[in-house]
């Protein structure tokens, strides 16, 4: 309650711009202010203050979508959820924030497994872009699929960043629309047992690391049917939150 609240007074970070992505979803981005910035790996997640004294209460766990690659500099991706993040978009420049962090374990870079699928239902894409940018910068050449739900096209989070992932690292791009427009190609519905049985139910795929980050809905049928289709429990890595 003391010595966390003084360590983030001495390592401030200043907001240097908040910017639409996708319907009701921004991108924050931070600076550091007088230091080196955050050690972090991707697929982190920090817990975050803007505009409030570390010793207030006012903090909330946002994952990290830029890549450790990018420099001092780190982003956020927040959906308009709750009380906080639906002021999002009136955060001004230069506003100044404290960061808790690095937390988390969607974190691939320890891994050896011979692929990586990634699963994000919303604004849960945020940790995967880091992860996407990060392997991209790295050379990393396992299969990589991303399979990424929502409700409407036009929440659809940085689409052509992950078109550029797909040409550029290769990344298998799946996404599911529960309300397609017309003359959608994609999958329809939700992110349920049957999408990942027809995405990831080949037997090789059974050797893959898998991370997951969406609404709980999502995750606990996720998590049931690939462990039914044979994948260790060992080889999930996943996280949940909830906003206000």
């Amino acid at each position: 309650y003391l010595g966390r609240p003084l360590m983030q007074l001495k390592h401030p970070w200043i907001v240097t711009s908040v910017k639409p992505l996708a319907l009701k979803t921004w991108q924050l981005t931070l600076e550091p202010k007088g230091h080196q910035g955050l050690q972090y790996e991707a697929g982190q997640f920090a817990w975050l203050n803007v505009g409030n004294s570390p010793f207030s209460l006012y903090e909330n766990p946002f994952s990290i979508s830029s890549a450790p690659a990018s420099g001092r500099t780190i982003e956020f991706v927040i959906k308009e959820l709750g009380d906080f993040t639906k002021t999002i978009g009136d955060i001004e420049p230069g506003t100044t924030a404290h960061i808790d962090g690095p937390h988390g374990n969607l974190i691939v870079s320890r891994h050896a497994e011979p692929g990586i699928a990634l699963i994000a239902g919303g604004v849960g894409i945020a940790p995967m872009l880091g992860i996407l940018r990060q392997l991209d910068h790295d050379g990393d050449k396992r299969p990589t699929v991303l399979l990424y739900g929502n409700r409407v096209k036009e929440q659809i989070v940085c689409p052509d960043d992950l078109e550029a992932l797909s040409r550029e690292h290769g990344t298998r791009l799946v996404h599911v629309l529960s309300e397609p427009p017309d003359g959608w190609t994609g999958y329809i519905g939700m992110v349920d047992a049957g999408v990942i049985r027809e995405v990831f139910g080949s037997p090789e795929m059974r050797q893959w690391l898998y991370v997951l980050c969406g609404p709980p809905v999502m995750m606990d049928v996720v998590e049931e049917t690939l462990i039914e289709i044979g994948v260790p429990a060992r080889q999930i890595r996943s996280e949940r939150f909830r906003y206000d």
